[in-house]
């Protein structure tokens, strides 16, 4: 979803009013992804308060086709609209493939992240899943996933190339009892609120639940409805496979699993894969591109740029 574009030529901001200063943080965001917003996407993710839909031209943006965008930045619409075409198929295999791993045990939530949250991948992009795990079997149900992920021939391989287009990569795994995600910035805040839910609603409101920190940043924001993936059928062969871990045995395995894949992690990571990875007892989280610092600090130069003036 990211792309380097050079900022436009832009009025200062000095004696803007709230309401103008509010949709130019939202649209000067979404602006290093070459994204354009519709009039309930840029009061979702405001950036400041914005109750109502904003006016369709500004000193700072303009509308057309009922999307909202920066000065000078019509072309985006066009391109938004060859993103969301391909990402159809990508949504359409992410939401038949959370259907199926909700059998796997101690798989509580999936959702996918990433650009293809917004509808937004380039053909090229994979899939980004965020799975939460039951209690105590973290290390277990990544590799019981990555296995069925294997097994059906989607598991994006990490073989160092750039383009896996339509394959799924299981790159973040948190335990349902460590839901708090602990880097609190602008960045991470619009990846867990644009996050989309497909499988395990009761979790999913307990995720949200325990990072209302997000409100900080983007104070109006509400998750969408959405169409949960979750199939009676499933869960309960999943609780019947569930059975076999339930005891000592599950806990061993779990720990054992633990030290077999830190090993493989850090003997990576020493070989220069993985160098973004961040792992704690009840958190793994892969980030190939960890773009989160670059987009923070662009972001607030460009703000402070327009402030200052």
């Amino acid at each position: 979803m990211f792309t380097l574009q050079t900022a436009p030529p832009l009025p200062p901001l000095n004696g803007a009013p709230p309401r103008d200063r509010a949709i130019v943080a939202t649209l000067l965001y979404y602006d290093l992804f070459s994204f354009p917003l519709r009039a309930e996407e840029l009061i979702r993710y405001a950036h400041h308060h914005l109750t109502e839909e904003p006016p369709q031209h500004g000193d700072w943006w303009e509308s057309r086709d009922a999307f909202w965008f920066l000065k000078g930045r019509a072309h985006y619409i066009e391109r938004r609209a060859q993103l969301k075409n391909a990402s159809v198929e990508k949504l359409r295999r992410a939401r038949r493939f959370a259907r199926l791993l909700q059998i796997v045990p101690g798989v509580r939530f999936i959702g996918v992240t990433g650009s293809l949250a917004m509808e937004s991948a380039v053909p090229e992009d994979d899939i980004d899943f965020l799975v939460i795990a039951a209690q105590n079997r973290l290390w277990l149900t990544r590799a019981l996933v990555l296995s069925a992920l294997l097994a059906w021939g989607v598991k994006r391989p990490d073989d160092g190339r750039k383009e896996y287009p339509n394959l799924i990569c299981a790159n973040i795994f948190i335990s349902e009892n460590d839901l708090s995600i602990p880097d609190e910035n602008l960045f991470i805040a619009h990846e867990v609120c644009q996050m989309m839910p497909l499988l395990g609603e009761k979790t999913y409101h307990n995720f949200l639940n325990a990072n209302t920190w997000v409100k900080h940043f983007l104070p109006q924001w509400k998750p969408a409805p959405v169409e949960f993936q979750d199939r009676a059928a499933f869960r309960r062969a999943q609780r019947a496979f569930e059975f076999a871990f339930a005891n000592r045995i599950g806990r061993r395995m779990d720990q054992e699993l633990a030290c077999r894949q830190l090993v493989r992690i850090q003997s990576k990571h020493a070989r220069g894969h993985n160098t973004n990875v961040k792992i704690s007892p009840t958190q793994l989280r892969f980030h190939a591109r960890d773009l989160s610092d670059y987009i923070v600090n662009t972001f607030n130069s460009r703000w402070q740029e327009l402030c200052q003036q």
